[in-house]
């Protein structure tokens, strides 16, 4: 009986130390998730960050659409300036 309670014991110690080894894996994978969670976390608030700085300074099709028409409009406007002036020139010339 003794030996058999012996036995008995050894086996329960054998579970128990393997139990023990499981639970402390499963308590450094849970840490370790954890701190991935929170890296995680931090990426996705770094990404966040940098999405709207980047909507906030985009430059949009209406923007680009008027820098071109006031281009245009002060291109025309140096032209229309220098077919005065050499229009002026001719004339003064002329006489």
């Amino acid at each position: 009986m003794e030996l058999a309670l012996s036995e008995l014991r050894r086996g329960i110690d054998v579970r128990l130390a393997g139990l023990e080894g499981q639970l402390a894996l499963c308590c450094q994978r849970n840490e370790l998730n954890e701190r991935q969670a929170i890296d995680q976390s931090r990426l996705v608030d770094e990404l966040e960050t940098r999405l709207s700085t980047a909507e906030r300074e985009q430059v949009t099709r209406g923007q680009l659409d008027n820098r071109f028409r006031q281009t245009v409009a002060l291109l025309s406007l140096v032209a229309t300036t220098a077919s005065v002036a050499a229009g002026v020139l001719v004339a003064l010339v002329g006489r």
